[in-house]
């Protein structure tokens, strides 16, 4: 399933495909009888502040009011989301605890997986939604004298010791896009792993790190108050929020661009009138006027997928572009 695909969903849930959620919520409702009857837990795999935690927050409370039952969103960060995964894998497979991934927690970590490792978001979470996807910038702080990639690279060329880079952890997007583009610029950077986006910002900000890469939801009012200097966008075209910001490509460094998606997961097992039952209510939470147009005006895309089965294609293709990105350009993730 290719991105158009995925977004055509978000694109008509207003119209034709939002009789089919009905449908299915329909459907489900019968057989989800009794769920939820008590609180339902939202995971986060990263600290507060980031873009994934933004998003869960912003569902829960409607998301609260449709299913009757208080969602709790809860941080469980660390181990670039293995924590929270093999957390919430180890609940019980019946709706009431759920994680919102993202393209680091859940499809990289997924290629990534080694056989001794305990769980895999493959075989043990269930894909329920797609939420959002949103635009990237690569940034440095306003103490870097360099406006554009061209000027980093002569700067990190000419530095006595390696520049360095805020990531959300080792495995992270960050870490593979900054080491790809490291490699292929000729240059090498210090990578310095955190603990999610909520942690990554005031080092760069602060002048202890030269370069990050983040949602633009993350970072654009530190640009527009001159704090961070926007270097290049990760997009197919420029953004509208940033139209003086030239994309990667346009600066000589051409390749599919990161898709920073935000999806819900259940653990393996749940049942699948209750996967149902949650992708229609999350997507009905999604599909309000209001909800969509504040996320559009700041450049993030909804992409509720248009049921779980499309998620899961999603995510299978996700996870063969980074095995295949990690093994051409030897990335380096065990340190």
């Amino acid at each position: 399933m290719n991105r158009r695909q995925v977004i055509a969903f978000g694109g008509a849930i207003g119209g034709g495909m939002m009789v089919g959620g009905r449908q299915a919520l329909a459907q489900a409702a019968p057989a989800a009888a009794g769920f939820p009857n008590r609180p339902v837990r939202l995971v986060i795999p990263l600290v507060p502040g980031g873009s994934t935690d933004v998003i869960a927050r912003i569902i829960a409370e409607p998301l609260s009011r449709m299913l009757g039952q208080p969602v709790i969103v809860e941080n469980r960060p660390g181990a670039n989301g293995w924590i929270a995964n093999e957390y919430v894998a180890r609940q019980p497979a019946d709706g009431h605890t759920l994680i919102v991934n993202n393209v680091s927690t859940g499809a990289i970590n997924e290629a990534l997986a080694t056989p001794d490792r305990r769980i895999r978001p493959s075989r043990d979470l269930a894909p329920i939604t797609n939420l959002v996807e949103l635009p990237q910038v690569l940034v440095a702080g306003a103490q870097v004298p360099a406006t554009n990639l061209a000027e980093f690279i002569a700067l990190a060329k000419a530095a006595p010791t390696p520049l360095a880079f805020a990531s959300a952890g080792v495995g992270s997007y960050q870490h593979i896009d900054l080491e790809v583009f490291a490699k292929t610029a000729g240059i090498t950077l210090l990578h310095v792993p955190l603990r999610g986006a909520g942690e990554m910002l005031a080092p760069v900000l602060r002048g202890d790190m030269q370069l990050t890469k983040l949602a633009i939801t993350s970072v654009q009012q530190q640009i527009a108050a001159g704090r961070l200097r926007a270097l290049a966008v990760d997009t197919t075209e420029r953004l509208a929020q940033l139209p003086d910001v030239p994309t990667m490509t346009e600066q000589g460094f051409p390749g599919a661009p990161t898709r920073l998606w935000n999806g819900v997961f259940a653990p393996a097992g749940t049942p699948p009138a209750i996967i149902a039952l949650l992708h229609a209510r999350i997507a009905e939470v999604m599909a309000d006027p209001a909800l969509r147009a504040s996320q559009e005006a700041q450049g993030v895309q909804v992409t509720v997928s248009a049921n779980p089965d499309a998620f899961a294609t999603y995510f299978a293709a996700d996870v063969a572009r980074w095995t295949r990105l990690i093994a051409d350009y030897g990335i380096n993730t065990t340190a």
